[in-house]
This record gives structure tokens, sequence and C-alpha cells, in this order.
């Protein structure tokens, strides 16, 4: 299984470790909320956008996305950890992972939507990169067998995974910008200005 987000958030704000469970959604997508204050919080930017701890923001980092077959290969000794989820979660994650159910926003996501960035089909998958002046996304029909762009001033090459299919970005020294794998309704309705490469930048 693999999730559609490649961004990590530390759990650390001011100090103190907070605790957090989903408490909503806002333009389709996921709102933490924490246990200690009660907060809610963007699950991909770490910005608390609503309750006693707005204005902070927890540190993010990147997640390399994967699938467990993949991981396995490089890592066969691998311990993989399973959650007990609920009936109703399991029932969920089932509905979402069917083929149609793919290409749908789920019900009851669109009350919570705003106007559609139009820009692209708002289920179209991608690789978004993210700094503080600048997002960029790169549908995955325009990656194919690699892209060689500048980001930030440097080279970056942007490549699918042979075995797992996800895209990646990297710099020469292998390092890796930050970057969001998503449909570009949950990164257009997060980075409004952001650029697509191939329209806005070729």
């Amino acid at each position: 299984m693999v999730c559609n987000s490649g961004v990590g958030l530390t759990p650390i704000v001011n100090g103190q470790c907070h605790h957090f469970s989903a408490g909503g959604l806002y333009n389709g997508l996921v709102l933490l909320i924490d246990d200690e204050t009660r907060s809610y919080w963007d699950h991909i930017t770490g910005a608390c956008v609503h309750g006693p701890m707005s204005g902070h923001r927890m540190p993010v980092w990147n997640v390399q996305l994967t699938t467990v077959a993949h991981a396995l290969e490089g890592m066969p000794d691998l311990l993989l950890l399973l959650s007990r989820q609920s009936l109703s979660a399991r029932l969920i994650s089932w509905f979402l992972n069917l083929p149609f159910a793919r290409t749908i926003i789920p019900p009851g996501f669109r009350r919570t939507m705003g106007p559609p960035d139009k820009r692209l089909d708002e289920m179209q998958m991608g690789l978004g990169l993210i700094s503080a002046n600048a997002q960029r996304f790169y549908p995955l029909t325009c990656i194919g067998s690699g892209i060689e762009d500048n980001w930030l001033g440097q080279a970056i090459h942007i490549a699918l995974n042979p075995t797992d299919g996800i895209p990646d970005a990297r710099f020469p020294d292998q390092s890796r910008p930050l970057q969001l794998f998503s449909r570009w309704y949950g990164f257009s309705y997060t980075f409004p200005q952001s650029e697509i490469y191939g329209m806005d930048i070729t």
C-alpha cells in the first residue's frame, strides 16, 4: 500500500511533544488535532490553522515513500508493523483502494472544498517540490522516463522508481529537496500559487 504524502512532521512544538489524530477535513484534506490543546494542524505544512496553538508550526521533513515489496528487496529482514484499525477504518480503506474510487473525490469530501484550480484534473497524481518561496508540481504524465530541471538554482533529476513506480526528485549529490507525492487538488489547495511543469515551467 502506498501513502499519498511524502512529507513528515515532527510533533515537537516549543519543546513539547504533542499527540495527534485525524480531527476533520478542510479542502478535502485531513486536519490533525492534538490531544494537548485541541488545536487543528495542516498535515502537509505543519502549520496550526485553528486553536490555542495558532501561529505555531511543526518541523517538516521528507518521507521516502515506497511499497512493502520494494522495501523488502533492499532489506529482506525488515520488520513490518501494522496497527489494528477499527472496522470502519478498514471499510473506508477498502473502498478508497477500489480502482474506481481512485478517480473520484470520496463522499463528503466535496462539501469541505472550495473552487478547484482547473489547470489540471483534480485527481491528477504528481510530485510537488516545496520551498518557503516556491512550489512546483510535476504531473506523472510529464515525468515519463525522467526529467532534468532546475530547482532553487540547482540541477535536479526527477524519475519514477522502476520497482514501485513512485516519483523521486534528487540533486546531483543525491540529496532530496522537500517533496510531496500528491493529487493535484491537495497540492493546489495547499499551495495555490504553485507552478506546473510543462505549463508554467518547461
